[in-house]
């Protein structure tokens, strides 16, 4: 990184806003005996811990009855096991963060808060590396966006994976676009997938590139991680998987029986919860329809723009991006665009769209402030402006009318940028001056 002494000054408090606005508003003073102490509610990182701790004790965290039992006990220690809501992941997940479960569940969500903050900082500037861009003020840029992004905020405030995966991700493109060797591009990729199974994507982009080599060490290492896990924790566990994944389509739910509609939660701003919010009526719900149609419709609907997405990235891809197999180096402004592609196709598709895995679009965000068009930066710079804003999607306010629509205001983040990538390789295709001047090293 160049010494600026401008730009160090600049980054240092672009650090010093970070601190105040992610941090320090999730601590509070350790007095509950624990070494480190978070206001967090921790939400979401409540069942993947739980689920860590019964893969490691040879449970299945599957299992709702071990499940419900080991979070009523978990509740007399910690008044955040109130509730909670089911481990919906591979076995790989809890494998991986075995060593934070470890730690007593307190001090653990702080410990978790720590790794999603380096995650986060370090993933910005692996970005950067990545486009030979990695100087002070464009690391100063990087942080402030992360500083004010209300998704960054929600994803640490419940610990999620969000961040975890933008540092994956991140290492993956930078990665790639050094040219490591292609055994340790498939094992970032594998990883990435075995831990949330949305960047599985990779896999298609590989084929799509006809990048036969990264595609098989991708396939090759995640056999190879799942058989280690398997080893760890048995076939039956693994099996007992396959339930939770059938109630990941559209228009359905994991813990259905106990009454958890996720794939209209309003909180959920996938095209499935989008259309079920509009068209059909929820029982128990507050949100008042536009329509009563049937939920068959809300779901062919979404598989009709799941299929356009779909559609669309394949056909950029394939016929509109460059192949660097076939070049000496990765071209440095297509990979770029191609890849923040990929990223927002895997928050695309989905049923399930928290609104705190925009945490995962600040990768595209970043890249097309250095490699896009003045059209793709303007669509950046909205969309970090617009999840830097707090929306409180269970009010009153979004359960009818117009607020249905705002509700889901956020999906244009990913939808715009998935656009404006694709404008973007279509128009630059086949020219032999893709804005030159982005050093490559």
């Amino acid at each position: 990184m160049k010494l600026n002494s401008r730009g160090t000054v600049l980054c240092g408090v672009m650090l010093a806003v970070y601190v105040a606005l992610q941090v320090v508003p999730l601590l509070r003073p350790a007095g509950d005996g624990a070494p480190l102490a978070t206001a967090s509610h921790a939400n979401d990182y409540k069942h993947i811990w739980l689920g860590s701790v019964m893969l490691g004790e040879g449970l299945s965290p599957y299992s709702d009855e071990q499940f419900f039992t080991l979070m009523s006990d978990q509740s007399q220690r910690d008044p955040r096991f109130g509730s909670i809501n089911p481990y919906v992941y591979l076995p790989f997940t809890g494998f991986a963060l075995r060593p934070l479960t470890l730690l007593e569940f307190a001090t653990s969500v702080a410990a978790f808060q720590v790794v999603n903050h380096l995650c986060m900082l370090g993933g910005v500037a692996l970005l950067l590396w990545g486009v030979g861009r990695l100087d002070w003020n464009w690391f100063a840029l990087a942080i402030a966006i992360l500083a004010v992004n209300n998704a960054v905020f929600r994803q640490n405030n419940a610990g999620q994976l969000n961040a975890v995966l933008f540092f994956g991700m991140s290492v993956l493109f930078a990665g790639y676009m050094k040219q490591w060797p292609a055994w340790i591009i498939g094992f970032v990729a594998a990883f990435l997938m075995l831990f949330k199974l949305s960047p599985g994507i990779f896999l298609i982009w590989f084929l799509l590139r006809r990048e036969w080599r990264y595609a098989g060490w991708m396939v090759a290492w995640a056999l190879i991680l799942t058989g280690v896990t398997i080893g760890f924790y048995g076939m039956e566990t693994h099996l007992d998987f396959l339930p939770v994944l059938a109630n990941m389509g559209y228009g359905k739910s994991t813990w259905a029986e106990y009454g958890a509609t996720f794939w209209r939660d309003p909180y959920n701003i996938s095209f499935n919860g989008l259309f079920h919010r509009i068209l059909v009526v929820g029982e128990k719900s507050p949100i008042q329809p536009w329509f009563r149609l049937s939920a068959g419709i809300a779901n062919g609907l979404t598989w009709i723009a799941s299929l356009v997405v779909l559609g669309a990235f394949g056909f950029v891809t394939i016929f509109k991006s460059r192949n660097p197999a076939t070049e000496s180096t990765p071209d440095p402004c297509i990979v770029p665009l191609a890849f923040s592609m990929a990223v927002v196709t895997s928050l695309l598709l989905p049923s399930i769209f928290w609104d705190h895995y925009l945490t995962q679009a600040v990768l595209p965000v970043v890249l097309l402030l250095i490699v896009g068009s003045p059209v793709s930066k303007c669509v950046a710079i909205a969309s970090a402006i617009l999840m830097a804003i707090p929306m409180a999607l269970g009010d009153a306010f979004y359960q009818s009318g117009l607020g249905l629509l705002l509700m889901n205001f956020k999906l244009l983040i990913p939808v715009a940028i998935f656009g404006v990538c694709a404008w973007e390789l279509c128009r630059t295709h086949d020219t032999t001056d893709h804005r030159a001047g982005l050093p490559t090293s």
